[in-house]
């Protein structure tokens, strides 16, 4: 009997603890290998674990360790996104497990195999994975947001304030104060500060002889006493995504010293100007025709403007402008046009992804129902021994508190599960673009969304003369060129 191990992964520690989505998991993927005649031999679940990295993910390296080790057949998963959200990660293990002869398994995902449409679906969903996080990354920005609206920082307390909980542990109320030690510290470091006779490398001494300490029982590192003296919640104001709030928490210095105290910091660093870097969206993917080396990026401060160029030290210091190079690299993907039967086929695979989960998205949603009966179930219980006068009104409140605090989260877990459902119609959606129109899709991506694409079809482009001199093909797409499931054109098909 072939041999298999189970990873399952939920993102928090707060999902963890109410066991939403782990046991769900195991279940599926036991059902799905008493079907296939798997043995399963090793069960790894990792709670409170993001998908967005690899590290610290304990559970997953022990899992593709038993799978080379003992030669096991299939490392099973719900979905796709339970292992990775990034493609470059996704891709990564998938490789790591087959080096030992182990195949990627998501059960609610058969559509996702060894053929060159289910490889390409799985491209797309790995990036679609990476945009769901982004979104999801958005939501909790947006929470984080409206508590700063309400005067509350959302976050860990700066230096000098200590984070307390003024409710209870079922219903936390999360507030910022200052701390009785460091924060009257802190208050002398701005004054000292803005003396204009204090470096920030004194002060990290003097602080240091006066009690300041890191969490360490160490010196206080200067860049973080730097970054207080740019920190305008030391006067009662909030800065979160660019935007300033007024704070509910007390200030530690009064808004004319910390105005001195930038005006001594512009002193001492000369008026030091630091731009922030341009991200490049062809770097690892465009190289020098002439030397065969990676082009290399610079920014023109004065023209404001992105370049590309070869090596100056192999005699390759010619220049393309960065609009212009990532214009002429798009155009590739004009000349690139799938067949109609393969794309019918992607799109059928597509649905078929998308019913799957859909099903196992209502079966999660059913197993989190039954509980919330479970739980009313328990109030109207606990209801009737208050009305029988079997129960004090102390413990009434008590547990009816804790009840309906279950409940609730409960209900917030189901709706945040049927919010999911545009996922969905973006799987199909991104599939049907990318099959009809290449480079309309890749217009309208996002950055991130770019690079994923570029890396499904590219492997490099050479430049030579400011042109693209040669195309090397991604190993995914060279499969459906062999395949005769693409196409590429000599010239530019019509948009």
């Amino acid at each position: 009997m072939s041999k298999a191990v189970i990873y399952s992964r939920v993102s928090t520690e707060e999902q963890a603890n109410e066991g939403k989505s782990i046991e769900v998991q195991i279940d599926l993927c036991r059902k799905w290998a008493k079907e296939n005649k798997y043995s399963v031999v090793g069960v790894y679940p990792e709670p409170g674990r993001s998908a967005t990295t690899l590290k610290g993910r304990v559970g997953l390296q022990e899992a593709i360790a038993q799978c080379q080790d003992e030669k096991i057949d299939a490392l099973l998963v719900m979905d796709t996104d339970r292992l990775a959200r990034n493609p470059a990660d996704h891709f990564f293990i998938k490789k790591a497990l087959a080096k030992g002869g182990t195949r990627l398994v998501a059960v609610n995902q058969p559509m996702i195999n060894d053929s060159a449409e289910g490889n390409l679906i799985e491209a797309v969903l790995a990036g679609m994975n990476a945009f769901q996080s982004e979104i999801t990354g958005r939501k909790v920005k947006k929470s984080l947001e409206k508590k700063c609206q309400e005067g509350w920082w959302p976050g860990w307390a700066p230096l000098g304030y200590i984070n307390i909980n003024k409710g209870s542990d079922d219903k936390p109320i999360r507030i910022v104060e200052i701390d009785p030690e460091r924060g009257p510290l802190i208050t002398e470091f701005f004054r000292l500060y803005s003396t204009g006779n204090y470096s920030i490398d004194a002060l990290v001494d003097i602080l240091f002889n006066m009690g300041l300490r890191s969490r360490q029982g160490k010196r206080v590192y200067r860049s973080i006493l730097y970054n207080v003296l740019k920190n305008v919640f030391y006067i009662g104001m909030l800065k979160f995504n660019g935007q300033i709030y007024k704070g509910n928490h007390q200030p530690l210095t009064t808004p004319e010293i910390f105005e001195n105290c930038q005006k001594t910091s512009q002193l001492h660093n000369k008026n030091a100007c630091r731009r922030r870097k341009y991200r490049w969206l062809l770097n690892g993917f465009v190289y020098c025709g002439s030397c065969n080396t990676r082009l290399y990026t610079s920014w023109n401060h004065k023209k404001k403007k992105g370049y590309y160029h070869g090596s100056v030290r192999n005699g390759c210091n010619h220049y393309i402008g960065l609009d212009e190079l990532e214009e002429k690299v798009a155009n590739q993907l004009k000349k690139i046009q799938f067949s109609e039967s393969f794309s019918q086929r992607v799109i059928d695979k597509a649905k078929e992804l998308v019913k799957r989960s859909r099903e196992a998205r209502d079966e999660e949603i059913q197993a989190l129902r039954n509980k919330v009966k479970a739980l009313e179930v328990k109030r109207n219980t606990l209801e009737d021994n208050l009305l029988d006068q079997t129960i004090d009104k102390e413990t009434f409140k008590r547990k009816h508190n804790e009840l309906e605090l279950q409940i609730q989260n409960l209900e917030n877990d189901i709706a945040t599960i049927e919010n999911q459902s545009g996922f969905d119609v973006d799987v199909i959606s991104d599939i049907l673009s990318l099959t009809q129109n290449v480079y309309e899709t890749y217009k309208r991506a996002n950055f991130e969304a770019k690079k994923h694409y570029l890396s499904i079809f590219f492997e490099r482009l050479e430049v030579k003369d400011k042109e693209i001199s040669k195309v090397a093909y991604a190993p995914l797409f060279n499969r459906l060129l062999e395949a005769e499931k693409v196409r590429v054109t000599p010239t530019w098909l019509p948009g």
